[in-house]
């Protein structure tokens, strides 16, 4: 049976080599962003969202995969203790990536929602 922490830590890892540091111009690729939110939703499932893995890897995806979007100055939602809501919303960026919308305001508007329910505690 293969340990969903091993899988994470290979995707992570590779999202990590190909994602660029936080340039307006580079951004990561789809590939690579599939890559990393795959790795969150095997975290999430493998209850692992408390570790430094899921911590690295969510800010990858936050700060790196789709266009670069100004934080909004308001109060950030409190994290979710819902594994199921942040795999859902894990899942919605997932299948925008898969149909080619990763750089539109739809997947930011996903990428936000994860980013403020999903929070790294």
């Amino acid at each position: 049976m293969r340990q969903p922490h091993f899988i994470a830590t290979a995707i992570s890892r590779l999202a990590a080599a190909t994602a660029q540091p936080a340039l307006a111009a580079q951004r990561a690729s789809p590939a690579s962003c599939h890559q990393a939110v795959n790795g969150l939703v095997s975290l999430l499932d493998g209850k692992m969202d408390d570790t430094a893995l899921y911590r690295e890897t969510f800010a990858i995806v936050v700060n790196s995969c789709g266009p670069a979007a100004p934080v909004a100055p308001s109060q950030p939602a409190a994290a979710s203790s819902n594994r199921a809501v942040c795999d859902g919303l894990a899942s919605a960026m997932t299948d925008l990536i898969e149909d080619d919308k990763m750089n539109t305001a739809d997947f930011v508007k996903a990428r936000t929602a994860f980013a403020q329910s999903c929070a790294p505690q």
